[in-house]
């Protein structure tokens, strides 16, 4: 385990018998201890186990050189006892822990050498050594809020000019929240800016390509100077390639990736320490794309299957190292935002629109209610619901079902293509594309349960 600190500031924790419980997984007190712990032959005495079924024994140190290892012997009779080294050598500017703990007499090497027996001390360890972590940096573990209320929080919104993120900005700022819109096109951002307005919020404009790293994190550090913090980060920028991936140009598949995928991963990366100094919460515009084949859009749903593997691993990393941050995943099924009309064509026509497409607004009241209530992932509309599950469960006939599909969207409309939003700005302050989205019942559902729990005070 790597730990950002000084060797000897490690060892000043090892050497305090009372701060052990405090990463010693299993140990729930100190009652006593030698005044000259931690020199050989010294001991503390210790509870362990879970209240309220404790052990009382100690633990007595076997040998000691101050700050490159500890040696101890720890018993809990009649479980047994175990003996403990502890290392710690420099490196890469930090402390490189090693823990090994071996059996300490003939009764626990017999209950302890089995495969289940070994996993489970070496996740034990594992832990106390991520606990004492975060107590030498001096990053306790926090909870993750479970509610948040949208009145007086920072939101930072990617893909704030048009389509589901200005959606969801309009809806933030009727309940009180205080916005910034991030996105390429100025002149999109000014009239989203004045919708956000009217819809009664405090909101600014950053003009930033999510693709550009360092344009992004000035931006976010825009946002953050004009909030005077940050609470919570949307990201909602999307663009894509539309035709057959074997037609569709380098360039278009990269540029639908790095928007997706790599701009996501350049503005959560730019908002994290924001976000853990507040507490705060990451929200992802995703789509059912993350989990079905999307034939003639192999690029977009490629950097969303992508977006999903960020954003598991991160939770689990931001969870390990005891961060408040929540990270969630909100998937719709297909939308009628701008996004269709300015698709970077490889075929110069226009695909049909999806004919069971929503309305951007009930993905945005989905979007409000994880905001409210965070949660890991969630899947919007039952249509969208039941075809990622059909998909998991009848992978063999619905791709068959997709295969169709993908000859009815390379047939193409009659609609010619215009210039794609990919490589330039294309937000208009528009978040309707114009194509008659549909409402939803199992979001207008989720919104009842939201305002029953508000009542409620949950």
């Amino acid at each position: 385990m790597h730990i950002e600190a000084t060797r000897e500031k490690v060892f000043s924790v090892l050497a305090d018998a009372e701060r052990y419980p405090d990463w010693v997984v299993g140990a729930s007190g100190v009652t006593d201890h030698d005044p000259d712990f931690p020199a050989a032959g010294a001991r503390f005495s210790h509870r362990v186990g879970l209240r309220p079924v404790t052990l009382s024994d100690h633990t007595e140190v076997v040998s000691v050189d101050p700050p490159r290892w500890i040696e101890l012997k720890a018993k809990a009779r009649p479980l047994g006892t175990a003996h403990i080294e502890i290392e710690l050598r420099e490196r890469a500017g930090g402390t490189e822990v090693t823990l090994t703990e071996t059996p300490g007499d003939r009764l626990s090497a017999l209950v302890a050498t089995n495969p289940v027996a070994d996993t489970a001390l070496r996740l034990r360890n594992a832990e106390a050594l991520s606990r004492l972590k975060r107590l030498v940096e001096g990053r306790p573990e926090l909870a993750p809020r479970r509610r948040r209320d949208p009145d007086g929080q920072r939101v930072l919104v990617t893909g704030g000019s048009s389509g589901i993120g200005l959606a969801v900005a309009e809806l933030l700022a009727g309940g009180g929240a205080r916005l910034v819109l991030l996105a390429r096109d100025e002149r999109g951002l000014s009239t989203a800016k004045q919708r956000v307005l009217a819809a009664g919020g405090e909101v600014h404009t950053v003009s930033a390509d999510v693709r550009d790293r360092e344009a992004v994190s000035a931006g976010v550090a825009d946002a953050v100077e004009m909030l005077g913090g940050l609470d919570v980060l949307i990201t909602a920028a999307a663009g894509a390639a539309f035709g057959p991936f074997v037609e569709t140009d380098p360039d278009d598949f990269d540029a639908t990736v790095e928007t997706v995928l790599f701009g996501s991963a350049n503005t959560i990366r730019a908002s994290l320490p924001h976000l853990e100094a507040s507490g705060g919460a990451v929200i992802s515009l995703g789509s059912t794309a993350a989990h079905l084949p999307v034939p003639g859009l192999a690029a977009y749903a490629a950097a969303k299957h992508g977006l999903v593997g960020l954003l598991d691993s991160l939770r689990i990393e931001l969870r390990e190292a005891g961060s408040s941050t929540t990270i969630s995943l909100v998937n719709p099924g297909p939308v009628d935002t701008p996004l269709w009309g300015h698709l970077e064509s490889q075929t110069g026509l226009l695909p049909p629109v999806p004919p069971d497409r929503y309305s951007p607004w009930p993905i945005a009241t989905a979007v409000v209610s994880v905001f409210r209530r965070p949660r890991e992932e969630i899947t919007v509309g039952g249509s969208a619901y039941l075809q990622v599950c059909l998909f998991a469960a009848l992978c063999g006939p619905t791709s068959k079902a997709m295969t169709v599909l993908g000859r009815l969207a390379q047939s193409a409309e009659d609609e010619p293509s215009t210039a794609g939003a990919l490589h330039h700005g294309g937000g208009t302050g528009a978040v309707e594309g114009g194509y008659s989205g549909r409402g939803s019942l199992a979001v207008r559902g989720i919104a009842v349960l939201d305002a029953i729990a508000r009542r409620l005070g949950r």
